[in-house]
């Protein structure tokens, strides 16, 4: 079986490429910065891909990859290549809207939010929504353009100062802040067993939560306004340590309620993904748990062997063989 392997980011990938690699499986390798495909072709060019490109805007790559790789996606379905994670777990990944619109439908908490292209508009979003707001771009991560606005004068200026950051299709949200608990929680999933949880405390001035190596390449800090949160988290909540990226010490290995095991899994499904993380924080205004994003490349922890007692990539790897 011919398996092609997607993948784009300079570091996320090379442990699993390497571990497939110990396992004998013969990957054909597709930078997706290097994409370019015929689009009239009607053979398939491999049985299978893995879809291992993240979304996330960064400054070593053009952002019209974005697109391209949505494109992609599509296209190989139509030839009947299986992807795992294909186009529609990858757009839903990419847009905080339609995770948003997933969480809702499933009858789960999570932060209110108005979708704007135009920023003018998210002023009479945040007075709907009522204040603070976080305002982020739709496609985005690690933090990348959130900032907070306690007051309409506040967003009215910046707006005026054309500061609102939307991303790289000027599309965005503007979301309700929720107080937490001082802890990101992070659930990944391969079909439909639980593959591992861990947690993170949230780092005051720090957006970037991503476990992964290579995480903190590339990604941008967040905007001015007492930008708070990675997504709607209060990092007022307590007083916490810097975030160092070489400390995976601060990650921790934690057994989440069935319940919401349940729903993660019922969260990746209904993405259409094969493999995904689900992030939730607790609201420490009700205790419950308040769902903010779903990833669809968010596999791999640092040092998950020591975490776990288990390599996270050959579990990985052991699913994708079992699936093609």
């Amino acid at each position: 079986m011919k398996i092609a392997f997607l993948y784009e980011h300079p570091t996320w990938s090379d442990a699993l490429i390497a571990a497939f690699e110990r396992r004998g499986v013969a990957l054909i390798l597709r930078n997706i910065a290097d994409l370019s495909f015929d689009a009239d072709a009607t053979d398939k060019p491999f049985d299978a891909a893995i879809n291992r490109i993240n979304v996330m805007p960064s400054s070593e790559r053009q952002p019209q990859i974005v697109f391209q790789t949505l494109h992609y996606l599509n296209w190989l379905e139509l030839a009947g290549v299986r992807v795992i994670n294909g186009a529609r777990a990858h757009f839903i990944g990419a847009s905080k809207a339609m995770q948003n619109g997933i969480f809702s439908a499933l009858g789960l908490a999570h932060a209110r939010a108005i979708a704007i292209y135009r920023p003018a508009d998210a002023l009479a979003a945040a007075d709907n929504i009522g204040y603070p707001v976080i305002i982020k771009p739709n496609i985005g991560g690690s933090g990348y353009g959130i900032a907070r606005y306690n007051t309409r004068a506040e967003l009215a200026e910046a707006i005026r100062l054309s500061a609102l950051d939307l991303g790289i299709d000027r599309s965005g949200l503007v979301q309700q802040h929720i107080e937490s608990d001082g802890y990101v929680y992070r659930i990944e999933v391969l079909g439909d067993q639980l593959f591992y949880s861990i947690r993170q405390p949230i780092n005051e001035g720090s957006y970037n939560y991503c476990a992964a190596d290579g995480c903190a390449a590339g990604a941008s800090s967040a905007n001015n306004h007492d930008a708070i949160d990675h997504d709607a988290i209060d990092h007022d909540a307590g007083d916490f340590p810097a975030r160092d990226a070489d400390s995976p010490e601060r990650i921790e290995a934690f057994s989440p309620p069935e319940s919401i095991i349940s729903a993660a899994i019922n969260i990746v499904r209904h993405c259409g993904a094969d493999v995904g993380g689900v992030e939730y924080f607790i609201d420490s205004n009700t205790g419950a748990p308040c769902f903010y994003d779903f990833n669809p490349y968010s596999n791999f922890v640092r040092n998950g062997e020591s975490l776990f007692g288990f390599s996270p990539e050959n579990r990985y790897i052991d699913f994708i063989l079992a699936s093609l």
